[in-house]
């Protein structure tokens, strides 16, 4: 985010503050189905569009930076790995062997020189292709080409790895994005940061229930009292939209100590925190000294996996000092999303199966939740 959208974007807020109303998103409350929620067919036509037509970010830079390194996927439904290469090139394709489709890295691999199928001992390059073939005399003739493992297009950009789930399929992730949210993203400068660790869970709600907790403030006086709340105390959202990405600033309790000082010195993240919806299912934050990318891959209706990747610069946290410093807000705000945000999801997606609501009623504060909702209602047609 340049200097520019950041006063822009800060001088919004200062108005928002005023009237302590968020930036409009709808005119009136918006009503959301809940079998959006439940059904299984819904779903299934999600699986088969937002989840296959769509880029999707996988993880980060600093996972896969030196040769040999990985990233593994932890959803069945898309079983990719991304590697890079001896030659520092990076590559995706499908975790599954050419022979009978057994999962060829499981992820206990510190580091890669090779595919090799732990059932027959098929062996293939970095580089996907079939190298060799245990008791090749089993497949006379065989064109070893026709059986390379099957690609994904793969891209780094803005330090984050994207992924086009349809092997063959055409990526860009900078047109996807958009110039000026590339460019704020770019910002932030996530290439240079470093991974602090991942956590993955298998969450008891609705994949699209778990990601709306982030868009709205008006739940974090309440849910949040004692934990984020205080950090938030008249928090204000201003949000910019492109395509189907959204872009939030949340204002922190000390937002309105930027007009004390020369506005040449303002920088948007030691008065509020960005949020970035990366369409259809990745929500990245940015702290002022922490990022954070979570990311939600649906396993059923009312079952997800939920990864979450922290990352930092290293000079903020410096020695045993700092790297327990670290820890510690690691920990904090993991337990927020989990026990806070998410274990409230949870009991909402429990109650969805007692009929009490045909819809969720969503109001102006809310507004940002029923946007989201269009954007995957319009992929499904």
């Amino acid at each position: 985010m340049n200097y520019e959208t950041q006063v822009e974007t800060l001088q919004t807020m200062f108005r928002l503050r005023e009237v302590d109303r968020d930036q409009e998103s709808v005119k009136r409350p918006v009503e959301v189905p809940v079998r959006v929620y439940t059904d299984p067919d819904v779903l299934k036509r999600e699986l088969a569009t937002a989840f296959r037509d769509y880029p999707l970010v996988v993880g980060v830079a600093a996972q896969v930076r030196e040769p040999g390194s990985y990233l593994l996927s932890v959803w069945n439904k898309i079983p990719f790995v991304v590697v890079r290469d001896k030659e520092g090139t990076l590559r995706a394709f499908l975790n599954v062997c050419r022979h009978r489709g057994a999962r060829l890295v499981s992820g206990k691999e510190k580091e890669l020189k090779t595919f090799a199928c732990p059932f027959h001992g098929w062996v293939y390059g970095l580089d996907g292709a079939l190298k060799g073939v245990t008791k090749p005399y089993n497949f006379p003739d065989m064109d070893c080409a026709a059986y390379n493992l099957q690609a994904l297009p793969v891209a780094e950009h803005l330090g984050l790895i994207w992924i086009h789930p349809t092997p063959g399929a055409s990526m860009d992730p900078p047109a996807y994005l958009g110039a000026q949210m590339s460019s704020e993203i770019e910002h932030f400068k996530l290439d240079g940061l470093v991974l602090h660790r991942r956590s993955e869970s298998t969450l008891n709600a609705n994949w699209k229930l778990l990601l709306k907790t982030y868009l709205e403030r008006y739940h974090v006086p309440v849910l949040h009292k004692n934990t984020i709340g205080p950090v938030f105390e008249k928090g204000v959202i201003a949000h910019f939209e492109y395509g189907p990405h959204i872009r939030i600033a949340a204002a922190r309790t000390q937002l309105m100590d930027a007009l004390k000082v020369d506005p040449a010195s303002w920088r948007i993240l030691d008065y509020a925190s960005v949020f970035y919806t990366l369409f259809p299912n990745t929500f990245l934050i940015n702290h002022a000294n922490i990022v954070s990318l979570n990311s939600f891959y649906p396993e059923a209706p009312d079952r997800t996996i939920w990864t979450h990747d922290m990352l930092y610069r290293a000079a903020d946290y410096a020695g045993e000092e700092g790297q327990a410093a670290l820890a510690q807000r690691f920990a904090n705000i993991d337990a927020v999303f989990r026990h806070e945000d998410f274990g409230i999801v949870e009991g909402v997606q429990a109650g969805l199966r007692s009929g009490a609501n045909e819809y969720h009623t969503l109001g102006l504060e809310e507004g940002l939740l029923a946007i989201f909702q269009e954007n995957i209602d319009r992929v499904l047609g």
